[in-house]
């Protein structure tokens, strides 16, 4: 019988902290370690899609989350195996993405009984066609789309800038998180396995409101401040641009934002080897 996936979820509730790209470097080196690997893009703008090279696809989230109120319900477990797609032609053959579109954004708002444990049914029928699994959530404070990534994730990972928004965004989830895991929750077991600061300015361009934010994180969350950094480098952009991994980048600044999503693969998913 096949074994559930290791399912992460990287979630703020701010835009602009480096989500997708944490989501993007991680299926990169998950890919590059030869696993079986699929990212879950629950964000109506699509970018997670756009950076995998999924171009206007045939079925999306949209489909695994939607019931027609005309008709019998299906079983998400059967849709999701027909909405996974491979990634782009730059990504390795061993990358997958359930894509999303617009009009995703409908199913926020979106009254259909129990559509916030549609996702974690989803993946659980993927079981055996992937090792491990990032979702995507969308930037917005709570509500039932990140509702339901937190249902069907097992860890959490938390981008931050160091700048307000950044703080608030991880403050929220936090907020968001504890009425998951708090006994009677809806996924007790959720860990989260840190706050990740992204995007990090080098050098002189690393200013004291940056020092400032930095400081604000590690007094109030501590050791959940991960140690790893991810740096603000162009290569990122060049890759989003391209729609291509950022393992399939040349230069300094790729293999260290690579050296980066590694540790963070090795800590979140520590059964990495056993998977290969």
């Amino acid at each position: 019988m096949a074994e559930d996936p290791d399912i992460v979820a990287e979630v703020s509730e701010k835009g602009g902290v480096g989500k997708t790209s944490l989501t993007a470097g991680l299926i990169a080196v998950a890919a590059e370690y030869g696993l079986r690997v699929a990212g879950v893009d629950l964000d109506p703008r699509a970018t997670l899609t756009d950076e995998m090279g999924v171009i206007d696809p045939k079925k999306s989230v949209n489909d695994i989350y939607f019931v027609d109120p005309e008709e019998r319900p299906r079983d998400p477990a059967e849709i999701a195996r027909e909405v996974l797609v491979r990634a782009g032609k730059h990504w390795p053959s061993n990358a997958w993405v359930l894509p999303a579109v617009r009009k995703f954004g409908n199913r926020e708002t979106d009254q259909t009984t129990g559509m916030e444990f549609r996702l974690k049914r989803a993946l659980w029928g993927l079981r055996d066609l992937v090792d491990v699994v990032f979702i995507d959530a969308p930037p917005r404070p709570g509500g039932k789309i990140v509702g339901s990534a937190l249902i069907a994730t097992r860890k959490v990972l938390i981008p931050s800038t160091l700048k307000k928004d950044g703080y608030l965004g991880a403050r929220e989830a936090m907020a968001t998180i504890e009425h998951y895991t708090t006994p009677g929750g809806l996924n007790e077991s959720l860990e989260i396995t840190g706050i990740v600061r992204s995007i990090v300015p080098t050098g002189k361009k690393f200013t004291q409101v940056h020092r400032h934010w930095q400081e604000q994180l590690q007094d109030r969350w501590g050791d959940l401040v991960l140690p790893t950094v991810l740096h603000d480098y162009s290569v990122r952009e060049i890759c989003r641009t391209g729609s291509m991994p950022i393992t399939a980048a040349p230069g300094r600044e790729a293999k260290l934002l690579i050296a980066g999503y590694r540790e963070l693969l090795h800590r979140t998913v520590p059964t990495l080897e056993e998977k290969r």
